[in-house]
């Protein structure tokens, strides 16, 4: 088992908010020199004949349909140069005059800066690509090599991660979040002690562009460096700029303005351009400014170079940017169970809002008052939605963030906002209170992430004591069989890094996360029980011969060899039951029933199927130490699959959000419902054991002696599934294991208790199998049909 500790605590926000204040009130008293000026305004200086970004306006139009309306767009983002250079948690930054750059927050460090379109949006999450993620479309102007943004305290740039995934250890520097503010990205980070915010910016001469890297340093405590470019050429310093001169006639300048004494630059290895702070350094402001052009216009640096140098006011929150809402009506009664007992109410979703956003959600969860709650996409936008009550009929939608990395998870924890991705789990805070984020705060970045297409975060669930469970997909190869890149001839599809194919615990305080389970193919969708116990589905592939919703205790190993990070492999983990594939084709998350106001099944474990898009209630039956059960669907519709389901305590209902991507029989794009109890009687079973000679089964209402006891009514098969390192497994014979297909079963006696409600079915040669498939057309005492299947997986007999 792998254990991490985390690499340093965040800053609390409230001392980030007086820090910061403090802050704009030293910075606003301490009188200008005449090589450096420094203010606290909110806006920057526009300076004439230099244009700088407005952050009351867009700062471009969207350029295809996937493009963000934000200023950055976080992703696996790669650029071209030096080597291959990608930044596998990037956040591309929009930085006006159509220039953009791209911060690595594992590495701490900018991998390019380049004008020209944004990023190319590939990849699963925007075009539905396997095998690839975004590009930078254009020749960097500049970019730094994979590897540590910052020294460590040897002055090394060595990168001493045991894998080239995963954050840069806390003893060098750690990501703490960012600050949107109009149009700004204020980067938050502290390194060796030394709280350092960055607004990344940009600044035009006539055609000319530069990178500008405005600071705001606390006093430095211990002496630092960071490489700031790492040009073709060769470097040497000029004045106190660095000046690298490259092929073609092209050339690199870098100069300070308005640092402090204590901050130079340097050179390393002839091209490598580094800013170093000398232990002791004040706080100070000051930018960096990078330009790379033709060596004839390199006249035009000293007037980049102009202007004051402010910082936004980041602490006190910016200006909206979504004020306007989007409102809908629900339909209440979209759908009913034959019985009448529940009934599907859709909450209609903001597919039409002004900003042409794709809304396909991907995790969801309540606030305290239960009128609101807050949704996910996979685009990486969160959405808040108001006025869910019994009627439904005045939905308003408000956007609330946007920017994410694949947020297929959410969840709320007093009244506050968190979501899983790719990159971090992000905890959103309003600062000042318009009803959006402002402060992106990283909780929890010890994720790995490898630029695999399929690597999804999946879900966001919480126990009693408050840590966080979220689950990995494994870097599944394009179509779908084996994991990773091993040869090296297709990078996209990513390596099997620490947390590949794992579930993970996450400490309350987001200070530690630990592998709580591993051996995981695509597990979209967990759940935790009130009392703690874990479960989580599967998709079915390599070494899943077909999908398991699966019993998961710390430590077990659930299957996927591959996914094992054990040597050798242990004993697998066997799964509660498993699903063929017209009920479970790919797997969604599970609720347990925590009201009494959802009929007879409180306590009862829920599983949905992103595949099949339905629900099923689960009945365990626990034999020994093996948890094995079996499943009965219960037959609402959904308006899109079914993945992501909870009960508000407000009213006791089941809500379910879900999406459609691929593998599922979704007819809609996303799909937010309420599975309502209506109070009417249920007509179906409610639990399941497996006895010595068959099977008993429990049910909600009391049957007619008469049509249970017929063995007409009744058709049973049974066959098992072969687990290898094939993409899923054919049917076999549980009498012949090499023969393909499924065994007829006899029933030899169907037995009824005294009070209608247990039914012990005696059958012929009753052995474990993997999946038992009971049919009945049987009716109720009080005349009601019930034509029903449930499909069981027996592991052990007593």
């Amino acid at each position: 088992m792998r254990h991490l500790r985390a690499r340093c605590s965040s800053l609390s926000l409230q001392s980030l908010i007086l820090y910061s204040a403090a802050w704009l009130t030293l910075t606003a008293c301490r009188p200008s020199t005449p090589s450096s000026k420094i203010h606290s305004a909110v806006l920057p200086a526009v300076v004439p004949n230099i244009s700088a970004p407005d952050p009351r306006i867009p700062l471009q139009a969207p350029q295809d349909k996937y493009e963000q309306d934000f200023p950055f767009q976080t992703a696996c983002i790669e650029a071209r140069g030096p080597g291959t250079n990608v930044a596998n948690k990037g956040l591309a930054i929009k930085l006006g005059n159509n220039a953009s750059i791209c911060f690595d927050t594992d590495l701490l460090r900018v991998s390019a800066g380049w004008t020209g379109k944004h990023i190319n949006f590939k990849g699963v999450t925007f075009d539905g690509g396997h095998g690839g993620h975004p590009m930078i479309p254009s020749t960097p102007k500049f970019a730094t090599r994979p590897g540590p943004g910052w020294a460590d305290a040897k002055g090394s740039f060595a990168d001493v991660r045991p894998e080239p995934f995963g954050p840069m250890p806390e003893s060098v520097g750690r990501w703490d979040g960012l600050f949107v503010i109009g149009d700004y990205v204020v980067l938050s980070y502290t390194v060796r002690g030394t709280k350092i915010y960055e607004q990344p910016s940009s600044v035009k001469v006539g055609d000319e562009t530069a990178f500008v890297r405005t600071f705001r340093v606390d006093r430095v405590k211990e002496g630092l460096a960071t490489v700031l470019c790492e040009a073709e050429g060769s470097a040497r310093m000029v004045e106190g700029r660095v000046l690298v001169t490259g092929p073609s006639n092209q050339v690199t300048m870098v100069a300070l303005a308005g640092a402090p004494k204590g901050v130079s630059l340097g050179i390393l290895e002839n091209s490598k351009v580094v800013l170093r702070f000398a232990a002791g350094t004040r706080p100070s402001i000051f930018k960096v400014v990078l330009w790379s052009g033709a060596e004839a216009q390199q006249s035009h640096f000293p007037r980049l170079l102009e202007g004051t140098i402010k910082f936004v006011d980041f602490a006190r929150g910016g200006p909206s940017r979504w004020p306007e809402t989007v409102k809908t009506k629900g339909v209440l009664e979209a759908s009913s169970t034959p019985d009448g007992a529940y009934v599907q109410d859709v909450i209609s979703s903001p597919d039409d809002n002004p900003w042409k956003r794709r809304v396909r959600w991907g995790g969801m969860d309540f606030f305290s008052d239960g009128k609101r709650a807050a949704l996910s996409t996979w685009d990486g936008d969160v959405w808040i939605v108001s006025g869910i009550d019994e009627k439904l009929d005045n939905l308003t939608w408000r956007r609330f963030a946007s920017g994410g990395f694949e947020n297929l998870g959410l969840k709320i924890v007093d009244d506050v906002v968190y979501t899983t991705g790719r990159d971090q789990i992000t905890r959103y805070h309003d600062l000042n209170g318009d009803g959006e984020a402002d402060y992106y705060e990283n909780f929890n970045n010890q994720v790995t992430s490898s630029p695999g297409f399929h690597e999804f975060p999946f879900d966001l669930q919480t126990d009693r004591e408050g840590n966080f469970y979220t689950a990995k997909a494994g870097p599944v190869r394009g179509g779908g069989q084996g994991f990773g890149d091993p040869d090296g001839k297709n990078p996209g599809n990513g390596k099997i890094s620490a947390f590949a194919g794992t579930v993970q615990k996450i400490s309350k305080d987001g200070r530690r996360r630990d592998i709580y389970a591993t051996g995981f193919r695509a597990p979209n969708g967990i759940g935790v029980s009130p009392d703690g116990q874990v479960t989580s589905g599967d998709n079915e592939g390599t070494w899943v011969p077909a999908c398991p919703l699966n019993w998961v205790k710390p430590g077990s190993f659930q299957g996927v060899e591959d996914l094992a990070h054990r040597d050798p492999v242990p004993r697998w983990n066997k799964p509660l039951m498993w699903f063929s594939k017209n009920w479970d084709n790919s797997g969604g998350g599970q609720v347990w029933v925590t009201s009494s106001s959802w009929g007879p099944f409180e306590g009862e474990l829920l599983h949905c199927s992103y595949g099949q898009s339905s629900l099923y209630l689960v009945m365990r039956n626990q034999v020994g130490d093996q948890m094995q059960g079996g499943a009965i669907r219960i037959p609402v519709k959904f308006t899109s699959s079914a993945m992501r389901p909870r009960f508000n305590r407000r009213d006791g209902q089941l809500y379910v959000a879900g999406l459609r991507g691929w593998q599922s029989n979704a007819t809609k794009e996303t799909g937010f419902d309420r599975i309502r109890y209506t109070g009417k009687p249920v007509y179906m079973p409610n639990k399941l054991a497996v006895i010595k000679e068959g099977v008993q089964i429990t049910f909600t209402q009391p049957l007619e002696e008469s049509s249970a006891t017929d063995l007409q009514n009744y058709s049973v098969k049974r066959w098992n599934y072969k687990r290898t390192k094939n993409y899923g497994s054919p049917e076999f014979s549980a009498v012949d294991p090499e023969k393909r297909g499924q065994d007829t079963m006899e029933v030899t006696a169907a037995k009824l208790s005294r009070d209608g409600r247990e039914l012990i079915l005696q059958l012929a040669d009753f052995r474990p199998v993997n999946q038992l498939l009971i049919k009945y057309n049987l009716r109720s005492k009080d005349g009601k049909e019930l034509k029903q299947e449930i499909l069981q997986t027996i592991h052990a007999t007593p």
